[in-house]
């Protein structure tokens, strides 16, 4: 597979990376998003916007699935406080999202923990991605999504794909030998 990165508006190139991924994977996605408007009152009236970094969406007959992903493109660890300020997020939308997805070069061991325990999936790539290894990037948030997905379907699905790639492999393996 050939990555195909699509730059967005957004400011970050892995927050491109996430929603492109998404988009190959058939999701409508929006970036820097904004999910989330509250009115805090403490004192004094104050408005806080609070944005996903991707917000994908599919929909299947008549159910909407949604995708909310944060990307942290650093080279410090994503902490544990972090992790919960995600959390707390998810927990003050206005909808659920089915799958939320922090994307970051490293995690704490406790935020990694944390994160999972909250029904986040973490995907840790290694590094802060750049121009130069934005297709490695790519590659690994694909190969993630790509499996939680192929992994979560039906049985009889998983084992047509399976299949099919078989028979690609032994068409492949034809073609070399004329």
């Amino acid at each position: 597979m050939t990555p195909r990165i699509k730059r967005f508006d957004s400011k970050n190139i892995l927050t491109d990376v996430v929603a492109s991924v998404l988009e190959d994977l058939g999701f409508v996605v929006k970036t820097e998003h904004v999910v989330l408007e509250k009115e805090i009152i403490s004192g004094r009236l104050q408005k806080q916007q609070i944005t996903a970094d991707v917000l994908g969406v599919k929909i299947v007959d008549d159910l909407k699935f949604t995708v909310y992903a944060s990307c942290y493109n650093r080279n410090i660890p994503v902490g544990v406080n972090e992790v919960k300020d995600e959390y707390g997020v998810i927990r003050d939308m206005r909808f659920i999202p089915n799958v939320r997805i922090l994307v970051a070069n490293s995690f704490s061991e406790d935020a990694k923990k944390e994160a999972i325990e909250h029904g986040f999936v973490v995907i840790q790539l290694g590094e802060v991605v750049s121009e130069s290894n934005v297709d490695k990037a790519y590659l690994k948030v694909y190969e993630k999504l790509n499996k939680l997905f192929t992994e979560v379907s039906p049985k009889w699905m998983q084992d047509f794909v399976e299949s099919i790639k078989r028979l690609a492999n032994e068409i492949k393996k034809n073609l070399g030998e004329i």
